[in-house]
């Protein structure tokens, strides 16, 4: 796997075997999006949760962005740090669950990008995203099967202005109101 985009292309990405990295054609046209809403990324932040091999943080710094990573899992952080070791600066990584840490600390983003496993409890984590970070956007990846559960999830407080879908896959686009 390789980053798509950026003054990183073409670098390699190591992947855990237990990752289920975000497809090169699904990134790029998370970022393809992200670009025609902001423009520049510059001095924009890029919260990554579940970050498990950091490839969308990798992204994300290689197109502009600053950004946070989280992962729970310590050998994920390291391959994280390994990953993101190109970029001299830009970026900062956690080994912390995400909740604690959204609960925890005052965090701004302009993008968060939600993907945690998709068996996960998608509504605690965007409840505590929306309760918790001031934000301008959030990136939502899931199992398209589950796409009812997740507009009923955000129905009352939140609605994707985007929704793209590939393969079983599906990204929706949320602007704070």
């Amino acid at each position: 796997m390789h980053v798509t985009g950026g003054q990183f292309k073409g670098h390699k990405i190591i992947i855990p075997d237990c990752a289920k990295p975000t497809l090169s054609k699904t990134r790029e046209s998370v970022f393809n999006v992200l670009y025609s809403y902001f423009g520049d990324f510059k001095n924009l932040i890029f919260l990554d949760l579940f970050s498990g091999s950091g490839v969308m943080s990798l992204e994300a710094l290689s197109r502009g962005f600053n950004t946070i990573s989280l992962d729970i899992d310590k050998k994920a952080y390291n391959l994280i740090k390994n990953n993101l070791k190109i970029a001299k600066d830009g970026y900062k990584i956690y080994c912390s669950d995400c909740i604690k840490f959204i609960k925890t600390n005052k965090i701004k983003a302009d993008v968060i990008y939600i993907d945690p496993p998709w068996n996960f409890d998608y509504k605690k984590i965007v409840d505590e995203v929306i309760k918790n970070v001031e934000y301008k956007m959030i990136v939502i990846e899931y199992d398209k099967k589950r796409a009812q559960e997740m507009h009923e999830i955000y129905a009352q407080t939140v609605a994707p202005f985007k929704e793209k879908v590939y393969g079983r896959c599906k990204i929706d686009f949320i602007k704070n109101l």
